[in-house]
């Protein structure tokens, strides 16, 4: 076991053993703005209420629930199986980062993203359908709750656009994944400025510097790289529930201007001659102790 260590004085951060005075902020350097927390869900974080308890004794099936993503890494599938390894481990080789799927009319049941196209279906039918038999009726309020909160998100109101729409087949989804904004101000983004949705003919291949295209139908992933600004908004909708735009590599120090960030140091993870760093992660679980290898 870890021994503990005080927060940063500075910015509050949770520090580990044997982490550099630096590590979070740079001793002071770099400031993260406080996004502005929608008051009912702050209160499913803070208050006694039942609803509220069992949105945090389930957090992670609800941040899932919600999330426009999801997890991927290269797992080592040979030390997960207790029967040889013993204790169960979960080794991840190289950068854990998030999916995020083409959109459709597929076989089976709309999830993630998708299920945000029927977000304006007062029934919420589809949402209701993951729910789990044991604890229906608690999952749908909470459920119905955070989706009321959601209704503002950019990319929830992007992706509802395409609800009504048909040949779905025949649109594409833009992400912007340019990294502008500035943490310390955390000027809220608009669904202009998150996303933009076009029919196959206008493309709009100039509306940012950077992207990710999604195509209707045709079951493609794409990458979001932890290091691009909508990762965190896209993969934990419920800490960033108006998109605010997460932590990035381009993040300016204080009395820094934008024209003056270097764009040279942002490293190709596409690269296969890139180097990579070995980062220990290790933290109690029960009796037992994980440590994760990136």
């Amino acid at each position: 076991m870890l021994e503990e260590e005080e927060d940063c004085s500075l910015c509050h951060a949770t520090k580990f053993k044997y982490e550099t005075e630096g590590l979070c902020c740079k001793k002071g350097q770099i400031r993260l703005a406080t996004p502005d927390t929608p008051p009912e869900l702050m209160r499913l974080w803070t208050s006694n209420n039942p609803d509220a308890r069992h949105f945090r004794q389930n957090i992670r099936f609800f941040n899932g629930h919600f999330s426009f993503t999801t997890l991927y890494c290269h797992l080592d599938r040979d030390t997960t199986d207790m029967r040889t390894a013993g204790i169960y481990t979960f080794p991840a080789h190289g950068q854990l980062y998030h999916n995020i799927h083409s959109f459709g009319n597929s076989q089976s049941n709309p999830k993630h993203l998708e299920l945000y196209f029927y977000d304006d279906d007062p029934s919420l039918e589809h949402r209701y359908r993951l729910c789990r038999e044991e604890m229906y009726k608690q999952d749908k309020n909470v459920i119905r709750i955070i989706t009321d909160i959601l209704r503002g998100n950019p990319y929830s109101q992007q992706f509802r656009s395409l609800g009504q729409a048909e040949n779905i087949e025949d649109y594409r989804l833009i992400l912007n994944l340019d990294q502008r904004l500035d943490q310390r101000t955390y000027n809220e983004p608009i669904n202009s400025e998150v996303a933009a949705v076009w029919i196959e003919g206008n493309e709009r291949r100039d509306t940012y510097d950077r992207n990710v295209i999604l195509h209707g139908n045709n079951n493609e992933k794409e990458h979001i790289r932890s290091y691009c600004g909508c990762y965190d908004p896209l993969s934990y909708p419920l800490f960033f529930p108006r998109a605010e735009l997460g932590w990035h590599r381009k993040i300016p120090k204080r009395e820094t201007q934008e024209a003056h960030i270097a764009t040279d140091n942002i490293i190709n993870d596409d690269d296969p001659g890139k180097k990579h760093i070995l980062l220990f992660s290790q933290w109690p679980v029960g009796n037992h102790e994980r440590i994760l290898l990136l």
